[in-house]
C-alpha cells in the first residue's frame, strides 16, 4: 500500500514539474515581428504599412512558421509567410501572397515573353516597384529595353480588380 501511495506522488509531482515548464515556454515579441515585416516591406517593396496582423502569441521554436496579413496604407493585401530560425526570437519572412497589388515582377516576365511572342522583340521590361494597387482603369508606364538599348514605352492598364490587364507596345 505504501508502494502505490509513493507511485502517485511522483506522477503527481511529474505532471507539477511538465504543467509548470509548459507556463513557463517562451513567446516571440510579436510586436518586434510586426515592425520586422512593416519595416521590410517599406525597404524591400516600396509600401508603406498601415497595420500587420499577426497571431497574439507564438511560442519560440526552431523551424516553426506562421502567417501574418499586411496591410498597405494605399490598399490591398499582404499574406506574409514568418519563419523562426531559431528558439532565440529571430525569424524570417517573406511575402507569399497579395489581393488587390499587381505584381510587377511577375507582369515584367509576362510583358517580357509577350513581347518576344507577338513581335519577336527580346527585350527586359521594368515597371518600377514591386507592387502597385489594382486600380481598374488606371494605367501606367513600363520601359521595354533590347539588347540594343533602344527603348520603348509599354502601357498598362489595369482592367479588373483580379489584376487581369492590358498593354501595348508604344
Amino acid at each position: 500500500m505504501e508502494q502505490a501511495g509513493k507511485r502517485s506522488r511522483s506522477i503527481a509531482a511529474a505532471a507539477a514539474i511538465v504543467a509548470l515548464l509548459a507556463g513557463c515556454q517562451r513567446s516571440l515579441d510579436m510586436d518586434d515581428v510586426r515592425s520586422a515585416i512593416s519595416d521590410g516591406v517599406l525597404e524591400q517593396v516600396g509600401l508603406a504599412i498601415s497595420e500587420v496582423d499577426c497571431p497574439e502569441s507564438i511560442a519560440m521554436e526552431a523551424g516553426a512558421s506562421f502567417e501574418c496579413t499586411a496591410i498597405p496604407g494605399e490598399g490591398g493585401k499582404l499574406m506574409v509567410q514568418v519563419t523562426q530560425n531559431d528558439d532565440q526570437g529571430n525569424v524570417t519572412w517573406e511575402v507569399v501572397e497579395s489581393e488587390g497589388l499587381l505584381d510587377l515582377v511577375a507582369l515584367e516576365s509576362t510583358i517580357a515573353a509577350g513581347l518576344l511572342e507577338q513581335a519577336g522583340i527580346s527585350a527586359s521590361v521594368e515597371c518600377g516597384d514591386k507592387y502597385r494597387v489594382v486600380e481598374p482603369g488606371n494605367t501606367f508606364q513600363c520601359t521595354a529595353e533590347d539588347a540594343e538599348g533602344r527603348q520603348g514605352q509599354v502601357t498598362v492598364t489595369m482592367e479588373d480588380n483580379e489584376g487581369n490587364v492590358s498593354w501595348a507596345l508604344e
